[in-house]
């Protein structure tokens, strides 16, 4: 099922700018069933595209927003008509590096996540899309035999029909998904939170440029394509079977802009999260959810 949590909990009830002028929200499938064969880098048997069911892929959304348009006003030439810094809202006095999102996932509860590609989504028509398709074009063109028909070259793909659909679902998602350039210097990396007494959490940040919001508007939306699969502390003398049991996907944003102390959302700070709740389940399980935290 794919749910969603937000924050504020309630964007019905949000009523911006005060006290809170951006709202986060995650979204994505809290049931997802677990890859029985990332592992396998060499399938055995015959490879072919049905066998590619055996590993599902999901993505999760994220979005940024604010009740403010894109601020056409700062292109004025006339710098007496752009209202002065002190009177602007706080996304139109974003730095160069507006914003960074981090998407978390847990490393204890049975299973992992492998990130398979982080993208950022927008709408068409939009002032840039020629040059945005354009750019597009060349990044895909290492990837164009994918886009006709992945299943046929499944065999040829080293890790076989597993491999081809990750290759697929790439091609997929670069279409919609904004191509870095000079205007859009975006980028992903891969990021550890937790330690020192808070639980450790796996996970990728976003990071945004001011140019990217600008052209935006009120709304920015992301997502990370992933498969989920069973993971578990080797124990000796125990189960190798892994307890698969629920957690959670964390969510946080913060906001640079002049003038302005760094904006955690959900905030206070950078050790509160939005949290979705995720129960993996087997393939074998049918619509059965895997053990839920506490089940014995």
């Amino acid at each position: 099922m794919i749910e969603f949590v937000s924050s504020p909990a309630d964007l019905s009830q949000w009523r911006p700018p005060d006290p809170e002028p951006f709202y986060l929200e995650v979204s994505g499938e809290t049931s997802p069933v677990l890859d029985s064969a990332t592992a396998e880098v060499v399938p055995a048997g015959k490879v072919d595209a049905e066998s590619a069911s055996s590993a599902p892929v999901y993505e999760y959304w994220w979005t940024l927003g604010h009740p403010g348009a894109a601020p056409l006003q700062q292109e004025s030439t006339d710098i007496m008509s752009r209202p002065s810094r002190a009177n602007r809202p706080i996304w139109e006095n974003l730095q160069d590096l507006a914003a960074r999102v981090y998407l978390y996932f847990p490393v204890d509860k049975g299973w992992r996540i492998r990130e398979i590609i982080a993208t950022v989504k927008y709408l068409t028509p939009v002032h840039q899309q020629e040059s945005w398709w354009t750019q597009a074009g060349n990044d895909l063109k290492l990837l164009s035999p994918l886009v006709g028909d992945a299943g046929s070259i499944a065999g040829l793909v080293p890790g076989g029909a597993t491999v081809s659909k990750w290759l697929t679902t790439i091609s997929k998602l670069q279409i919609s998904s904004v191509p870095q350039s000079k205007e859009f210097p975006w980028s992903v990396e891969k990021v550890t939170a937790g330690g020192n007494g808070h639980e450790v959490m796996q996970g990728v940040l976003w990071n945004l440029p001011r140019s990217l919001l600008v052209a935006q508007g009120g709304r920015l939306t992301g997502s990370l394509a992933v498969s989920v699969i069973a993971a578990s502390e080797q124990t000796p003398g125990q189960s190798a079977e892994p307890a698969i049991k629920a957690g959670w996907a964390r969510i946080h944003a913060v906001v640079y802009a002049e003038d302005h102390p760094d904006k955690w959302i959900p905030g206070p700070d950078a050790r509160t999260f939005a949290e979705l709740s995720i129960t993996p389940r087997t393939p074998e399980s049918g619509d059965q959810p895997a053990q839920k935290e506490g089940d014995t």
